[in-house]
C-alpha cells in the first residue's frame, strides 16, 4: 500500500532531519499542517508500516514520541509529554498499538509512557500511565475494559 500524503510528507520531514537539514524537514512540516491539520514532528521515531488514518486530520504529536512497527492512530489524538525535548523520557507505542480517534495520551512529569505491543486505547480515552502489552483500555482516565485474546 502507498503512503498517503501526510505519511509521506513526514517520512520526508524525517529523513531531511536525520540528515541535519533541519530547516527543509521544519518546512515540510509547517506544508503538512497547512494540508493536513496534523502536527507531525521530525524527530519522533517511527517504525514501519504505520498507519495514520482519516489523512491523519487533527494528530498532534511530541517529538519525544516513539512509534513501533504496525501503529495505527485515528484523526484528532493528541500524544503530548512533559519532557523536555532531547530527554530520555518519552511516549513508547510498541509494535501494532492502535490509539481510537479523539483520545489523549500524556506522558506526565519525567518519566516515560509506555502501550505495550498490540494494546488498544478507545476512542475519547485519556491515558496518563502504562498499558501492559494485549489490553484494551478506554475511558477518562482511560481503565482496563479487557485482555486481548
Amino acid at each position: 500500500m502507498r503512503p498517503r500524503l501526510p505519511e509521506a510528507l513526514w517520512r520526508y520531514s524525517r529523513a531531511l532531519h536525520r540528515r541535519g537539514w533541519r530547516r527543509a524537514a521544519r518546512l515540510l512540516k509547517t506544508l503538512n499542517w497547512a494540508l493536513n491539520k496534523c502536527l507531525l514532528p521530525a524527530e519522533a521515531e517511527v517504525g514501519e508500516g504505520v498507519i495514520l488514518e482519516h489523512y491523519a486530520l487533527g494528530i498532534v504529536m511530541h517529538p519525544q514520541v516513539t512509534l513501533g512497527d504496525r501503529c495505527r492512530i485515528y484523526h484528532h489524538v493528541t500524544l503530548a509529554s512533559e519532557s523536555p525535548i532531547g530527554s530520555g523520557h518519552r511516549i513508547i507505542l510498541e509494535e501494532g498499538v492502535t490509539i481510537g480517534a479523539h483520545s489523549i495520551v500524556i506522558g506526565r512529569g519525567n518519566r516515560t509512557l509506555r502501550i505495550g505491543k498490540g494494546s488498544i486505547l478507545g476512542a475519547g480515552s485519556v491515558l496518563t500511565k502504562d498499558i501492559p502489552a494485549g489490553e484494551v483500555w478506554a475511558g477518562n482516565p482511560a481503565r482496563k475494559i479487557r485482555d486481548l485474546p
